[in-house]
């Protein structure tokens, strides 16, 4: 029996999927926040149960060959959960995930070398801090809403540190209270940043619980407009209890309502609500590898699943005869109809509704594709939509994982049901995290 206080030696063989070490004592595993496989520590239980138990890292006895110093001061924010495992270790890890679930469900396949960052740091494009009374801006700890005040996060772009310190004088001189969750009651919930990585453009997003005086905001427009590269300002009303971070209510204070950027030779504007891939850098070298998995020779109509703002349509549609895009959120769809106007793209269509019901309905209608992208949540896709896929025989079917588990669910189905799962290359989109995505070739023989 586990006991709380209790001192272990152990021999971490693995990580859980949120990034804490796994080792063994007396059969039953210990989870350690901190610890990597190979690592020998040296851990305080504190949560025991009779079947498992949870530690806290004290010391680390022996290291893995893969640890490194911990290149953040704010160990307690539950962001960044392989921060002390060198670059080189972490893309061996999360090529091994894949490896692992693909194996779980008996599959075999060439899987290519995780396609990694060359500096993988500041490569967020998008960050949401959360307030709280103090005011503190920063990062929830691991499991909680315990606020880790941040001055600056190394996966972040520099220039958001600025914008918070801003924010927080402001709510200081001007007095304007943080949301308090626990009363809910006040006003600033969060601080959003959209960084144009390419175009150098800023957005900056203040949601709040309730709207602050028209002086107050002035106030807080005249300092941010002097921040390098501002294009946007926007205000927020989310006064719902919950913890989802936007609502439908934003109106722009200053400037623009959206800011551009490109991926490519492509040009997308973003608004506050949009999906746009946080890691602009990785999403070029992730869409490039499904074009070349779709290996279109522009005769071919293609059908992109879960094409949100139409990043992937428009990378596709110069190489292809047409590109039907399917997403169920409207403002995505009116998005992806702006970004096809703005980049001069005319053999796109983009269709409004769940992607297993509209791919039904465009089938049931005789229009059927040759080639299939998918780019399903992390859940995976929906059985309706794999089975009118395996009806409607495309040669190829590229699938967009962000998710191995699900991938591998999803890959199993299809080879039972006339598909051949031809190879997966991992992309590292989010370094120092347990995220991988996979880009995935099934081929179907006509």
């Amino acid at each position: 029996m586990f006991k709380t206080g209790q001192l272990l030696t152990l021999s971490v063989h693995s990580l859980t999927d949120k990034g804490d070490g796994i080792a063994s004592h007396d059969g039953k595993p210990v989870y350690v926040a901190g610890a990597l496989p190979g690592d020998e520590v040296e851990a305080i239980v504190t949560l025991a149960k009779p079947r498992y138990a949870q530690a806290e890292l004290r010391r680390v006895l022996a290291p893995a060959s893969g640890r490194c110093a911990d290149f953040c001061p704010h160990t307690a924010c539950g962001g960044c959960q392989l921060r002390v495992m060198d670059y080189t270790a972490q893309c061996a890890l999360k090529r091994g995930l894949l490896l692992a679930a693909l194996e779980e469900r008996g599959l075999n396949c060439p899987v290519g070398d995780i396609l990694g960052m060359s500096e993988p740091f500041h490569y967020r494009n998008k960050a949401q801090f959360a307030v709280q009374p103090g005011p503190s801006i920063g990062f929830y700890a691991k499991h909680s809403h315990r606020l880790v005040e941040i001055e600056q996060c190394r996966v972040q772009a520099p220039v958001t540190a600025e914008i918070t310190a801003l924010v927080r004088q402001w709510m200081r001189d001007q007095a304007v209270p943080a949301f308090n969750e626990a009363h809910h009651s006040g006003c600033v919930r969060y601080v959003m940043v959209r960084d144009g990585v390419h175009s150098g453009e800023l957005m900056v997003v203040l949601v709040v619980a309730e709207e602050p005086a028209e002086e107050a905001l002035a106030a807080l427009v005249e300092r941010l407009i002097h921040v390098p590269g501002m294009a946007s300002v926007q205000l927020c009303l989310n006064g719902a209890a919950g913890n989802r971070i936007l609502s439908e209510q934003v109106r722009t204070l200053w400037g623009e309502n959206t800011i551009s950027d490109t991926l490519g030779e492509l040009q997308f504007d973003i608004s506050a609500l949009s999906f746009y891939q946080i890691n602009p850098r990785q999403t070029e070298t992730l869409y490039r590898e499904a074009v070349r998995l779709a290996a279109l020779s522009g005769t071919e109509t293609v059908f992109d699943l879960y094409s949100g703002i139409g990043t992937i349509s428009l990378f596709l549609a110069p190489h292809a005869a047409h590109v039907h895009g399917i997403e169920l959120v409207p403002e995505a769809v009116a998005d992806a109809e702006r970004n096809a106007v703005r980049n001069g793209i005319a053999n796109v269509s983009f269709h409004c509704g769940a992607a297993e019901l509209r791919v039904a309905e465009l089938y049931r209608q005789g229009v059927t594709a040759d080639v299939v992208v998918v780019d399903p949540p992390r859940k995976g896709c929906d059985e309706q939509l794999l089975n009118t896929l395996a009806e409607m025989r495309p040669a190829r079917l590229v699938y967009v994982s962000c998710n191995p588990k699900s991938l591998a669910r999803d890959a199993a189905w299809l080879n039972e049901h006339g598909f051949t799962l031809a190879g997966a290359t991992p992309v590292d989109m989010f370094p120092h995290t347990m995220h991988v995505e996979t880009v995935a070739l099934f081929t179907r023989a006509s």
